[in-house]
């Protein structure tokens, strides 16, 4: 085949590679991009691994850093998302040094759903899950961070495990706004929403900065992952008894909350207000970011976090 020919079949082939690959995000955006992120992940050395929790669920999680390390710093993520959320933010621990272990919560990701089909959903069940991560892991303490349902999360079970937790870091955490049942049905709608509006809606509740422009295959991406089983189970589980307002003294002294100014769902002013109640804490305002600082404020987040936890 002439020169000629050869590079005209490259070109083509390279075509067909960028319209296959185009069509595999509009297909599903978010898949692609947990794809990239796990590759991320594997190519910085992380490992991955299941233990059972104490219903016999068998659960997912990701480690990065020597497991001997004395505290590693623990991972939550929130609705509708996956253990790879904290790709960004667990590399550049591992890059400090630090051992970084990030579970998938019960039903998400690779995470078998929880054996309960009611109840299991719940906080409390969450909470059981993070114990037996640490647990079967051997770990007595860690420096705990979680994001939105599962800053929720972090802070139920700072609560219910006093002693293994040296530091706690909640971003943009739930479970600090009191909803009554009108509110609280009318915000489980717009988190499990319909159609290309629904959306549309989600995707500006979720966000301020937006991390890609919104097209069609983009917000209907987003719509039909928050109408996955897990998120729907889990919106219908969560029960305003399990609620961090109210309880804030329960927490560990010099909590961090560091949130969004412009957040949606998880309003700054209750985040001040649950701040002034606990001793110690601090709270870092992300002025001009909503309810995702960890995407919507990348650098500057890492920058926190790195600060904010304590040194080994």
């Amino acid at each position: 085949m002439s020169p000629r020919r050869l590079g005209a079949a490259a070109a083509l082939a390279a075509v067909g590679l960028v319209s296959l690959l185009f069509g595999a995000v509009a297909a599903d955006p978010v898949g692609a991009v947990l794809a990239g992120e796990a590759l991320r992940l594997r190519a910085a050395g992380a490992r991955s691994s299941t233990f059972r929790a104490d219903d016999g669920t068998v659960l997912f999680v990701r480690e990065l850093g020597p497991r001997s390390a004395a505290v590693p710093v623990v991972l939550l993520h929130g609705l509708g998302a996956t253990s790879l959320y904290w790709t960004d933010a667990a590399l550049a621990l591992a890059k400090a040094g630090r051992t970084v272990l990030i579970p998938d919560a019960p039903g998400s990701g690779e995470s078998e759903p929880p054996r309960d089909a009611v109840s299991g959903w719940g906080i409390p069940n969450r909470v059981a899950a993070v114990a037996s991560l640490l647990q079967a892991l051997g770990v007595r303490r860690a420096d705990v961070v979680g994001h939105s349902l599962g800053g929720w999360t972090a802070g139920a079970f700072a609560r219910a495990h006093p002693f293994a937790v040296r530091s706690l870091v909640l971003v943009d955490a739930a479970g600090f706004t009191p909803l009554d049942a009108e509110e609280a049905d009318a915000l489980r709608r717009r988190l499990s929403p319909g159609g290309r509006a629904g959306g549309q809606a989600l995707y500006d509740l979720l966000f301020f900065r937006k991390p890609a422009p919104a097209f069609g295959f983009v917000v209907e991406g987003i719509a039909r992952n928050y109408r996955r089983e897990n998120v729907v189970r889990t919106l219908a589980a969560l029960d305003a008894r399990d609620g961090l307002a109210g309880r804030e003294a329960e927490l560990p002294r010099g909590t961090v909350f560091v949130w969004g100014g412009r957040d949606r769902i998880c309003p700054v002013a209750d985040a001040r207000t649950s701040a002034a109640r606990v001793p110690g804490a601090r709270l870092f305002v992300f002025h001009g970011v909503g309810h995702d600082t960890p995407l919507e404020a990348r650098d500057l987040f890492r920058h926190v976090l790195l600060d904010v936890l304590p040194r080994d």
